[in-house]
């Protein structure tokens, strides 16, 4: 995939006087957006480095896919109906280019019109959200991709379709991810700080401690797999070498498989294999205490 870098554009004002765009009720904001001071879910974001714009090799059109730059947010796709008539056929939404580059950038919901139509939609479209499709009501189609597309384009996309029915819009909403704050001891011998990570649904525990440099493996740990002798197996599960303590957060971890649980959790029901265990599913933030080489701390054996 190749990543596109985007600058911020002047916003320009479009005033409603085009048969083609009075329909929609599409609308430019010309006044800067402050920083939004905190980032809950969803985002709400304008910032146009919120987002990058992809390229795939699959799409021998060119076609661009809208993606979250950051790796704490993810992009979701909502999907609403927008009712419109004859007798009302404007979107009534508040449309805002917040990036654009040649025949690209990224068309964004500001707003919507008082009383307009986009109030009466299925679900709530937010400021922020990025339109990606749309197509007539019951007709899919007459879909069009608005991905990737400049301001004129999403109007032009937009106007083919009819204004006497519904639109079914299809946005990118960035959602923040939840994640863990894991927190890394080591035993007393070693009169190490703590180490602190912040991970994600899917991280790998072993892969995360070795990436911030946490010296993780117990180099007088027995081989499991061979019994007699030690040393690290590459992350294999079969070595015993990489298990942690946890001494909380333990439901925030995938579940052991039954080698796991034989190797290690069975007589220490704490502890995991790092290789093995990874973090989630998670709904919210958690926190996670890890102790590395449980066996070097202090009162190991005499417990």
């Amino acid at each position: 995939e190749h990543l596109a870098h985007w600058r911020s554009q002047a916003k320009r004002e479009l005033v409603m006087l085009f048969p083609s765009t009075a329909a929609f009720g599409l609308l430019l904001s010309g006044t800067p957006h402050p920083p939004l001071a905190v980032r809950v879910r969803p985002t709400m974001s304008l910032d146009p480095a919120d987002w990058k714009l992809l390229s795939r090799r699959d799409q021998v059109d060119g076609a661009l896919t809208l993606a979250a730059a950051e790796a704490g947010t993810e992009a979701q796709v909502v999907t609403v109906t927008i009712p419109r008539s004859d007798d009302a056929p404007s979107l009534g939404l508040l449309l805002d280019e917040i990036a654009t580059s040649g025949d690209a950038g990224i068309v964004a919901v500001e707003g919507l019109v008082e009383g307009g139509n986009g109030e009466k939609a299925t679900a709530p479209l937010l400021p922020g959200d990025a339109l990606v499709a749309a197509a007539e009501e019951g007709k899919p189609t007459t879909g069009v991709s608005l991905e990737g597309l400049p301001f004129d384009s999403v109007v032009e996309r937009l106007s083919s379709l009819s204004s006497a029915v519904g639109v079914v819009v299809s946005v990118k909403r960035l959602v923040r991810k939840p994640r863990a704050t894991v927190t890394v001891r080591f035993p007393e011998a070693e009169g190490r700080e703590d180490a602190r990570m912040t991970l994600y649904q899917g991280a790998n525990l072993r892969r995360a401690m070795l990436s911030s440099g946490v010296a993780l493996n117990d180099p007088l740990a027995r081989r499991f797999d061979a019994g007699v002798g030690t040393g690290d197996c590459g992350g294999e599960g079969t070595c015993c070498t990489c298990a942690v303590e946890v001494a909380k957060g333990l439901d925030a971890l995938s579940e052991p498989s039954s080698q796991e649980v034989q190797m290690v959790a069975k007589r220490f029901p704490r502890w995991r294999l790092a290789c093995k265990a990874t973090l989630g599913p998670i709904e919210q933030d958690e926190e996670i205490v890890l102790k590395v080489q449980p066996r070097n701390w202090d009162g190991f054996y005499r417990d």
